[in-house]
């Protein structure tokens, strides 16, 4: 994670620096659960590759991304699964 990435949102990686990103807990599929719920997030700890998280109770906090100018956080593309679900916006 040397080089920055460029920012989903405007593209530019100039003012990209590296964080510590804190993504919501994997779904799990249990009695009860309304499957809705799975979708209701930005990015869970299940859409990611194995290599790419920590070892519990550390999961959820990810090498990522922050842009200065968007103040936005996100992970880079390599570290996601290729298949991954479709969150709401």
């Amino acid at each position: 994670m040397s080089v920055p990435e460029p920012c989903p949102r405007c593209g530019d990686a100039a003012n990209v620096r590296p964080k510590l990103v804190l993504i919501d807990e994997a779904w799990v599929d249990e009695p009860g659960n309304d499957p809705r719920l799975a979708y209701v997030a930005s990015l869970r700890v299940d859409d990611l590759r194995t290599d790419n998280v920590r070892a519990p109770p550390l999961e959820q906090f990810v090498d990522g991304w922050f842009c200065d100018r968007c103040g936005r956080a996100f992970v880079a593309e390599e570290a996601a699964q290729a298949i991954r679900r479709k969150y709401w916006r």
